[in-house]
């Protein structure tokens, strides 16, 4: 079974696309999908549009009362799938908001049953690139990653920042088991949680590679709820707590 995990912040607009895209790509996958949406206290239509979604699509929806942030709702997340998921699932991670193509996901889920544990989708891998993304951000993600990259360096990738990955249910269910719930320790600092995660399966020797994917900021439908500085806060910390350790 494949499951795609959707944290979701007012994503009305974006997450009828995605699932859409979903719907059409892994429809022919033998193995079957679910997908799992994270409500994170939306004040918009996310979880009406949601539920009504789940009588097409084979859709779980879980809910915040209130705004928790992507560390929390990735958190809560992925705690409820490590208590549902077998060792031979496949767990996907991605954005919610329309910038992360499915298409990319079958050939990434073909990689991991070679014997990975994890697999990043890289902008920076051969075959792989970014759409509508401004200098600004294309530059901070940069530096993010090098900056990354020299404290953690893990062998053969690039792509430290982006949300989308995709996790065999034995390595998640391993992190539960080290971690439990400081898994994410640093959730209260913002988009931080994504190398966190990351850098949390270099600490158990995960087998880690990349697949290639395009990312299209060009087709998100809202703003940005990235805090930069809070970001930037987080990866300094991350540097605090986690360089020169083992699990």
């Amino acid at each position: 079974m494949i499951y795609i995990f959707l944290p979701a912040y007012n994503e009305e607009i974006a997450l009828p696309r995605l699932v859409g895209k979903f719907g059409e790509t892994l429809k022919q996958e033998p193995e079957g999908y679910r997908i799992v949406v994270q409500d994170d206290g939306s004040t918009d239509r996310t979880v009406e549009t949601a539920e009504r979604l789940s009588k097409e699509y084979p859709i779980i929806v879980l809910r915040h009362d209130k705004n928790k942030g992507l560390g929390e709702t990735m958190r809560d997340g992925l705690g409820y799938l490590v208590r549902t998921i077998s060792d031979e699932d496949a767990v996907v991670t991605l954005d919610c908001d329309d910038t992360h193509e499915p298409k990319f996901v079958p050939p990434a889920v073909r990689k991991l049953r070679t014997g990975y544990d994890v697999v990043v989708l890289s902008r920076f891998c051969q075959g792989g690139g970014q759409e509508g993304l401004s200098f600004v951000k294309t530059f901070l993600s940069q530096g993010a990653g090098l900056f990354l990259k020299f404290f953690f360096p893990i062998r053969g990738v690039r792509e430290y920042s982006c949300n989308f990955r995709i996790f065999s249910g034995a390595i998640l269910k391993k992190a539960d088991r080290v971690f439990g719930r400081d898994f994410i320790r640093l959730a209260r600092l913002g988009f931080a949680v994504s190398p966190e995660i990351l850098i949390k399966m270099r600490m158990i020797g995960a087998r880690i590679a990349e697949s290639p994917f395009t990312l299209r900021y060009d087709q998100k439908p809202t703003k940005s709820k990235n805090n930069s500085f809070r970001t930037i806060q987080g990866y300094f910390a991350l540097l605090w707590n986690y360089w020169g350790r083992r699990a």
